[in-house]
């Protein structure tokens, strides 16, 4: 008879056990209320996905059977990916990517490669033709915002923030020196400057100046129609940014010079490579790098340095990034 009771009692135990739900209470509330969760119980292969977009509040009843069909990673953009009636593939595929931007999903299914080349080709604009769309800046406390051929300033847009540049060039004296009134930055990538001309000179002895900075837009707008027609629309624009485009009107752009080299000379110069290896540490990156050409649109200038702030300078620098690949990854 006692063998007989324990086996009863063994056999209840275990139908609770098989009885024991595979979700949380929580989890259980909300399938429940959706009057899904005999079918989450029952018939749900990716339960672990289920899981996710129930704990992330991210769960749509429509889409219960994509969940319990798919193993995902990430709940993020999973419910508008299956809302464009993307195939499992794609929907898992994208998902996945960290920097996948919603209102870009037509151009990532129309451009072609991996799903992560896909998206950061798109997020770079290197699927459209140069000023095919333009967005405008609207944050300027940014140091990392973009101006280049699809992202331009507003239109009479002047820092509020510019001081005079300490050192600059000397007419007369530095061969690359222009004529301009004044050399003035953004306060912030001023003294940045500092810090990396002053550093230049005490650990590798060279003494290098700005030979330009802020421009305004009209002064770019002048520079610009004036080469126009001694190089032509395709050479301007690739040397010559469009009013507006430039990255000097943000006034966190500065061209140098050292040692009194004409500027166009200072890569060949043995300090050169001193200075490629050391402006991330005081947050400038060089802007148009010569490899990186297909992907910022514009010509290799080597005396063209953009201040972006500490942080994201060495994080470009230690994974040979220029800014448009950095930022495509936000």
């Amino acid at each position: 008879m006692k063998k007989l009771f324990f086996l009863i009692f063994c056999l209840i135990i275990s139908g609770c056990q098989s009885r024991q739900s595979l979700y949380t209470e929580k989890q259980q509330e909300i399938l429940r209320d959706a009057d899904v969760l005999d079918y989450a119980e029952n018939s749900c292969e990716q339960v672990t996905t289920l899981q996710m977009m129930l704990d992330e509040g991210a769960f749509e009843k429509e889409y219960i059977e994509d969940y319990c069909r798919m193993e995902l990673t990430s709940s993020k953009h999973v419910n508008f990916l299956l809302d464009q009636g993307l195939n499992d593939e794609d929907v898992i595929g994208f998902s996945t990517i960290p920097y996948f931007r919603d209102e870009n999903i037509t151009r990532y299914l129309e451009a072609d490669g991996s799903y992560e080349e896909r998206v950061l080709k798109v997020n770079m604009n290197m699927d459209l033709e140069p000023f095919e769309t333009t967005s405008y800046v609207s944050d300027f406390s940014d140091m990392t915002l973009l101006v280049n051929k699809f992202n331009a300033l507003p239109e009479g847009y002047v820092p509020d923030d510019m001081v005079d540049v300490k050192y600059v060039c000397v007419q007369g004296v530095d061969y690359s020196c222009t004529t301009m009134d004044q050399v003035v930055l953004r306060q912030e990538a001023e003294e940045a400057f500092e810090r990396f001309v002053e550093s230049a000179l005490e650990e590798k002895g060279i003494s290098i100046v700005a030979i330009a900075a802020y421009r305004s837009y009209q002064y770019q707008k002048d520079l610009y129609n004036y080469y126009l027609p001694i190089y032509g629309q395709e050479r301007t624009d690739q040397y010559y940014a469009r009013p507006g485009q430039s990255e000097h009107n943000s006034g966190l752009a500065v061209d140098i010079t050292f040692d009194h080299i004409r500027y166009t000379d200072i890569e060949s110069h043995e300090a050169y490579p001193w200075i490629l290896e050391n402006m991330h540490r005081f947050g400038f990156i060089l802007r148009y790098p010569e490899d990186k050409q297909k992907i910022t649109r514009y010509g290799y200038e080597s005396w063209h340095l953009r201040y972006v702030g500490v942080e994201a300078a060495t994080t470009m620098y230690e994974n040979n990034w220029c800014l448009e690949e950095y930022l495509a990854r936000k």
